[in-house]
């Protein structure tokens, strides 16, 4: 029962027309117009349902010119109505399309996560010696060199050395440091959402797609688009990702659009991915094209002479307003940290460096905090090294094996339970099934080297 237009007399047997409206208004939600035929002495009746909502009223006799035209406004009130209805729809999609968008950016905000307006945020951010020359140099040829800035990079070097400083500094001193710089941890993510990661999808491409979401590489949009553990990236990935680096386009999941992109791409990873090459795990075609500019990250080991400026660099950093904070490290302090092997490299020393600055009342860190800090008791006797010749690892000089060994190996185990927690964001039931842990001795691993997953979660 779907009428455009009623027309009812309201004088008829058994139900008169305003009990007929009335009934068909308590079984309908929605009714169409409704006009009345009435004869004068209903007129008073007929004026009082038009103000309940009848769309029009005729007096017998009527004219039929008279009736088409009535019926013809009913038509114009409902095209109208049916119009409204569509635009307020339209708008509401619209809205919809504009909230998705806000979303992107308010994400895009997130994951960016630029360096403020006048920081310090320059290669001497890497330090000094003569083992990140070489990293300074090739970040000073791609910033120089008009091809620089749209040159695929790969960084390299050991977990925790800081090749995500590296690709920041690429981006901010290229073309392209206006636009944005956007992160993304391939060994991260799920492999069920790494396209839609990367590329995006559109609404209903899979359960759990309620809205349109743009990917990393659309958010990266005339900058830089930052994959760090790259090695991880699954095989069926790693086909889609050479098509979108080389032709700079992609579909988003469940979209048929292709979306062109003006995006550089650096990638970072610790593993030997020539070697993953001849195991077969990571495509040649690929590495070539990330690996037009190779640059490699010494390890803290490898750069001595920078761990007392990076130290107080990170300290600031660690500190900022906070007033009562330490400023410095005493002497004894700064020889305990060059004495440490930091198989945690940069991202060890950051952990440290902030331990320290809590166990500390005073303007200075002490040897005592630095070892606490680190794990080792604050009465075992600091190491003196010796480095070997033309560098690598420095070798103790004046301390039992057995007992460098397990301060090596407590600094080296906080280190790998650190990394995993960072890696699984925090989520220890994902640290233990990955390690191969039950997730109680996880736990008291945790608490032995005083590891707070809380820490490690990443804001929503």
């Amino acid at each position: 029962f779907e009428p455009d237009v009623i027309v009812s007399d309201i004088k008829m047997p058994k139900m008169d027309g305003f009990q007929f409206w009335a009934e068909l208004r308590s079984r309908h939600k929605k009714t169409p117009p409704m006009i009345f035929i009435t004869g004068h002495g209903d007129k008073a009746a007929a004026i009082e349902a038009l103000r309940e909502g009848a769309f029009d009223y005729l007096e017998k006799p009527f004219d039929t010119d008279e009736l088409l035209h009535s019926i013809e406004k009913a038509f114009t009130k409902q095209r109208l109505e049916a119009e409204n209805a569509d635009l307020a729809c339209q708008l509401a999609l619209a809205n919809e399309k504009l909230k998705t968008q806000l979303e992107a950016r308010t994400e895009l905000v997130r994951r960016i996560q630029k360096p403020a307006q006048g920081s310090s945020f320059t290669v001497d951010a890497l330090g000094k010696s003569a083992a990140v020359f070489p990293v300074k140099e090739a970040i000073a040829r791609l910033a120089s060199n008009p091809m620089g800035s749209d040159m695929s990079v790969l960084v390299t070097g050991p977990s925790g050395s800081g090749k995500e400083v590296v690709a920041r500094l690429i981006h901010e001193t290229s073309a392209r440091a206006k636009g944005p710089f956007v992160p993304v941890n391939c060994g991260a993510l799920p492999d069920n959402l790494i396209e839609s990661e990367l590329f995006g999808h559109e609404k209903g491409a899979f359960t759990g797609a309620n809205a349109k979401r743009p990917g990393v590489f659309e958010m990266a949009d005339g900058g830089t688009l930052f994959l760090d553990e790259i090695g991880e990236l699954p095989q069926a990935m790693q086909a889609k990702l050479l098509r979108a680096i080389q032709e700079k386009c992609f579909r988003r999941v469940g979209g048929t659009e292709e979306i062109q992109v003006n995006v550089r791409v650096v990638s970072a990873t610790n593993r030997d991915l020539a070697e993953r090459v001849r195991e077969g795990t990571f495509r040649e075609d690929l590495l070539y094209r990330l690996n037009t500019m190779p640059i490699r990250v010494p390890s803290l080991r490898e750069r001595a002479g920078d761990i007392a400026v990076l130290a107080h660099r990170l300290l600031v950093s660690a500190t900022g307003d906070w007033s009562e904070a330490p400023k410095d490290f005493d002497p004894e302090a700064v020889k305990t940290l060059q004495q440490h092997a930091w198989p945690g490299n940069i991202r060890e020393l950051k952990s440290c460096v902030q331990r320290a600055a809590l166990l500390t009342n005073g303007g200075t860190i002490t040897a005592g905090a630095v070892r606490e800090a680190l794990g080792v008791e604050a009465s075992v006797t600091p190491i003196r090294m010796t480095a070997i010749e033309g560098g690598g690892v420095p070798v103790p000089t004046d301390i039992p094996y057995h007992s460098w060994k397990k301060q090596f190996m407590h600094s080296m185990e906080r280190q790998y339970l650190a990394d995993q927690l960072e890696r699984h964001h925090g989520n220890v039931s994902a640290v233990a099934k990955s390690i191969g842990v039950n997730r109680p001795n996880l736990c008291r691993l945790l608490k032995k080297h005083h590891l707070l997953a809380g820490k490690f979660r990443k804001a929503a």
